[in-house]
């Protein structure tokens, strides 16, 4: 077997240290020759050129009930060595506090806001260079776990001022949606939600080492439909409204959606967005026809978000007029409270990337070009359509039954 070299060898002019992997890669050679050869420990420590002291100290720690070579691994350090004082050690609790209690308040940090924060609490700290202080506040960053993470929600207010008052609201709609004249099929939930044409993700595969990564975009990136997704609490999802951007008379509403399925209702709108007149056409087209199919002892309730054009007095009265009660969801609750966002979002945006990358690689690509959906202004319409169509359907009844839980 080949013999493993170490740096300084037995002459002991350098000392050498030795990682945890390192430790347990040794022991196992050691081991191998122990019973290939028959050597004893002492003869294996001068094949591998390692101090035998050390291949006695490392097996006592492996056979001791707590293992510090292991439990090294599983911390994921390269050595059990503290390493050199930081730069930051004096002010380590202020930081921390800073760090922790902007982040209580929703706060976004990053290691700008470090520096600036910690060249604010020390002179001498802010007398160093800028290259300097990053590179200080990143060890220090990394030394206490604390890494970037994408937000997952949004909201104009403190967590927990948003977490109380939604928990106090959730505390009152149970009750309401108690008694012999609620029935789940008929506790609805809608919401809508932006759809964009192109989906292009920001992440891809490339070879390691590659310092410029091109990734090719399209002009209608930011082009989008909205949807307005309805659930109900047994889990049943009602046909979709989907809304282009265009006159709400014009040539798309005339000519195009005749040929789209009438399983879904399409719209238009100057900014493809819900406003009043598109929610009176929601509640007739929608909303009507289902309340009507209710037992008559059964009084339908509708929950929607505090989103203007859902809390006209137009639209709330033509709600009423079908017999069914509306209730309003407070600002900012929507991500904790609103059934559409909790259970159906993100299954549905995950089923409707799926959709799209399928039909890029089999139109798209396949022509030959890097034409995007919607890249040809107005008429594109037709091929978002049998992008998107497929994933308009509805989907299992989990998702939005847990949502409604």
């Amino acid at each position: 077997m080949p013999r493993v070299v170490q740096p300084g060898r037995l002459s002991r002019r350098m000392r050498v240290r030795y990682n945890a992997r390192r430790k347990l890669g040794l022991l196992a050679s050691a081991k191998r020759i122990m019973e290939e050869e028959g050597l004893t420990l002492r003869r294996a420590a001068e094949r591998l050129q390692v101090a035998h002291s050390l291949f006695v100290k490392w097996q006592q720690q492996r056979a001791a009930d707590n293992d510090p070579i292991l439990a090294m691994l599983k911390s994921k350090k390269k050595a059990n060595h503290p390493g050199p004082i930081g730069q930051l050690k004096h002010l380590e609790d202020a930081l921390l506090r800073f760090i922790f209690e902007q982040r209580e308040q929703g706060i976004t940090v990053s290691i700008l806001s470090i520096i600036v924060k910690a060249s604010s609490l020390s002179p001498i700290f802010n007398e160093k260079t800028f290259i300097a202080r990053t590179s200080a506040v990143t060890r220090f960053v990394h030394a206490h776990s604390l890494v970037y993470r994408m937000g997952t929600h949004e909201s104009q207010r403190k967590p927990d001022e948003v977490a109380a008052e939604a928990s106090d609201y959730m505390g009152v709609m149970r009750q309401i949606c108690e008694g012999p004249h609620r029935d789940l099929r008929f506790i609805l939930n809608m919401d809508q939600t932006p759809v964009y044409f192109t989906m292009n993700a920001k992440r891809t595969l490339e070879l390691i080492g590659v310092k410029t990564i091109h990734v090719r975009t399209s002009t209608n990136d930011t082009k989008r439909a909205t949807v307005a997704v309805t659930i109900t609490g047994s889990g049943a999802v009602l046909p979709s409204m989907v809304i282009f951007k265009g006159t709400p008379n014009g040539r798309i509403a005339k000519k195009e959606f005749s040929d789209y399925p009438t399983t879904h209702h399409w719209k238009c709108q100057g900014n493809a967005w819900m406003d009043e007149g598109v929610m009176i056409a929601w509640v007739d087209e929608v909303l009507k026809p289902y309340v009507a199919t209710a037992p008559e002892h059964i009084i339908p309730l509708l929950i929607l978000d505090s989103y203007r054009c859902h809390m006209m007095g137009s639209v709330v009265q033509r709600i009423q007029e079908l017999g069914v009660e509306v209730r309003h969801i407070p600002g900012g609750c929507t991500s904790l409270c609103q059934p559409v966002d909790v259970g159906f979002n993100k299954p549905f945006k995950n089923r409707m990337r799926k959709q799209w990358l399928s039909w890029m690689i089999s139109e798209g690509i396949v022509h030959g070009t890097t034409m995007q959906v919607g890249s040809m202004g107005e008429g594109a319409h037709s091929s978002s359509r049998e992008a998107f169509l497929p994933s308009f359907l509805p989907l299992p009844h989990p998702p939005s039954s847990k949502g409604m839980r």
